[in-house]
């Protein structure tokens, strides 16, 4: 009886601990629902911390935009991620054009001439894989 008693004590404190986790994950996750498109934010995942500007949140994943590679319109693309959120979002999967800029599956382009990858630029996080994201 005193093992079972124990068992289902130590069963219980591990539930406890694991739900406590997932209220902050939670806590963390609603702050940055509140957030605008574009804000620039410090996510932290799989051990690297580095400066992106928000796209979207999911329930599964953070996308975000990545403009430390050379020869990108930065703001354009932020314009671009605030106007539109969801078709930045899509772009691994259909083209998102604005003016001279064209973001799509084939990468990123100014005018005719890429200037990044697409996976340089949009970054999809998946939600399991962020520690932190601050503003």
């Amino acid at each position: 009886m005193q093992t079972l008693a124990r068992a289902l004590s130590v069963s219980f404190c591990i539930l406890v601990l694991a739900s406590a986790s997932f209220a902050a994950d939670d806590a963390v996750w609603k702050r940055v629902e509140r957030m605008n498109p574009g804000t620039r934010i410090t996510v932290t995942a799989s051990g690297t911390t580095s400066e992106r500007y928000l796209v979207q949140l999911s329930d599964t994943d953070l996308v975000v935009l990545n403009l430390t590679a050379p020869d990108l319109p930065k703001r354009q693309l932020i314009n671009m991620a605030i106007d539109n959120p969801a078709w930045m979002a899509g772009t691994e999967k259909t083209t998102y054009r604005d003016n001279n800029v064209r973001v799509g599956p084939e990468g990123v382009f100014v005018k005719d001439k890429k200037v990044a990858e697409l996976n340089q630029v949009v970054e999809r996080i998946p939600r399991d894989k962020v520690t932190a994201i601050q503003k």
